[in-house]
């Protein structure tokens, strides 16, 4: 992106220091935003990213040194007082209202009324100036659960410039769009800083920083490594800033693009988890699949092409309403997820969060799912931590300490978490959903590990994602959905990024 910003300081970290329970998670951190400018700021899980912007949206304020702002030292009490102060944040995770329209969520924080009345017609043409100025083309009318993922983030971040904001905040804003989504999003991007707004994009994604950021920060280990010019930057130099003398062994773990892998043949077992003309109206229909134990089968397609209605009829969440599904040979008829999970089905879904207390300590996540077979009688603690230790070392956790809350950990290691939570009790058959969105290259590895480790130990994977690389690194054999169709089968050499989005 060009260099079109201003060398005007608009906010400025001076050194600032936060930590957790004696433990540092940013260390004498300064931060420069420049005026006009796409920002971005990347580093692994665990570095200090979410921290530094937790500070800046005002969700803490117990932090040493200082925060500038349009040259005056400031501290946010709450994030409504970052809000009124012109700094707004867009999650990873929208915080939107589904149920309610495109209208009713841009006036969410106040309605124009009348005498007590919601004045409805002008709500919602105020609501649709307010995007055409954006230059948005979305149906204020419409509920945002009818929107595509892409258009709900739009309308998310248009909301937080209707509050004010001038500082915008982007956490991991691509990790659910498709292509042509994320094209749209940085034409999105570009037009807000043509507008004079300035924009912080924080991503794993490195190709995406590289293309619509002018500046990056690189984190690593709560410190601040370096800030330079996006043009004098590449993904090989920012991942080696961010993981150090790992970088190299990582690089070459990872496929360069549009290149074909070479696939050993592997010896698959018997069929663990088979579907015959599954159908589901409006989300997926007659999709047959065989997986076998010992094979990780991999399912590629954009948001919405029916694969997250797939995995969660076939762990019980919801049911298709015609077709068959079979484990081990044996037609299988799941009331719920717990009957899924007492055949010997685990399912991680898409959003780690949901998958845990984040308010609870660590061991308790692990056990739940199977406490009344893995401690039988009364409840022991002692006996649940011990089970937990062994998982948090199976699966590598850090900091390894059960007794910590869940939602103290970095984003891959909840999900590490996650999968403890399901291989305390190995399953025959584990359905990934997006095991490694969010997530930088290093701790992709090591989730990505563990997987390859299941499949040699003869658990049936059945991985779903719509990062096409994660497939091809390791998948057997993938299947592509398409607007709730099967539209391809690729094995070998011809499992490549290329033929993934091709098919999809």
């Amino acid at each position: 992106m060009s260099q079109t910003q201003s060398d005007a300081t608009i906010l400025e970290l001076q050194y600032i220091s936060k930590s957790y329970g004696g433990a540092l998670a940013l260390t004498e951190v300064d931060f420069h935003l420049l005026s006009g400018e796409v920002h971005g700021l990347v580093g692994e899980n665990g570095a200090g990213k979410s921290t530094m912007m937790k500070l800046l949206a005002g969700v803490f304020n117990d932090y040493s040194s200082a925060m500038r702002l349009d040259g005056t030292e400031t501290r946010f009490d709450s994030p409504a007082d970052a809000q009124a102060k012109g700094i707004g944040m867009v999650h990873q995770e929208l915080a939107t209202f589904q149920h309610l329209t495109v209208a009713e969520n841009l006036f969410s924080r106040g309605v124009p009324t009348q005498g007590g009345v919601v004045r409805w017609g002008r709500m919602n043409r105020e609501a649709q100036a307010l995007l055409q100025e954006l230059g948005l083309d979305i149906d204020v009318t419409k509920r945002m659960g009818e929107l595509s993922v892409g258009s709900q983030q739009l309308v998310e971040i248009a909301r937080v410039i209707f509050s004010g904001a001038r500082i915008i905040i982007l956490d991991e804003p691509t990790s659910a769009l498709s292509a042509p989504e994320t094209r749209r999003l940085f034409e999105f991007i570009a037009s807000l800083k043509a507008q004079g707004k300035t924009i912080i994009f924080i991503s794993h994604f490195l190709e995406d920083v590289l293309e619509v950021t002018d500046r990056i920060t690189v984190l690593k280990n709560s410190r601040k490594v370096t800030t330079i010019p996006t043009g004098e930057a590449t993904k090989h130099l920012l991942v080696e800033l961010m993981i150090g003398s790992e970088a190299k062994i990582l690089q070459q773990m990872y496929e360069e693009e549009g290149a074909a892998v070479a696939r050993q043949e592997r010896q698959l077992g018997e069929v663990a988890l088979s579907t015959t003309d599954l159908t589901q109206p409006g989300a997926f229909h007659n999709v047959s699949l065989s997986l076998h134990k010992g094979e990780i089968l991999g399912i590629f397609g954009f948001m919405g092409a029916g694969q997250i209605q797939l995995a969660r009829c076939l762990f019980g969440a919801e049911h298709a309403q015609s077709g068959t599904l079979a484990l081990d040979g044996q037609t299988l008829r799941l009331k719920n997820t717990s009957a899924a999970r007492d055949a010997g089905i685990a399912y991680v879904p898409e959003n780690r969060r949901n998958s845990l207390m984040l308010q609870q300590e660590i061991f308790k996540n692990i056990t739940l799912a199977h406490l009344g077979r893995l401690v039988p009688g009364i409840l022991q603690q002692r006996r649940e931590v011990a089970i937990a230790k062994e998982q948090i070392a199976a699966v590598g956790v850090r900091p390894p300490r059960p007794m910590l809350n869940a939602g103290s950990l970095s984003g891959g290691n909840q999900q590490k978490v996650v999968l403890a939570k399901w291989l305390t009790r190995q399953p025959k058959v584990l359905i990934l959903n997006e095991p490694t969105r969010g997530m930088d290259v290093g701790a992709k590895d090591e989730v990505l590990t563990i997987v390859q480790n299941l499949r040699d130990q003869g658990v049936g994977i059945l991985l779903i994602t719509t990062e096409p690389e994660t497939i091809v690194r390791i998948a057997d054999r993938s299947l592509v959905m398409r607007r709730g169709e099967i539209t391809a089968e690729l094995t070998g050499t011809d499992l490549t990024k290329e033929n993934l989005m091709r098919n999809a």
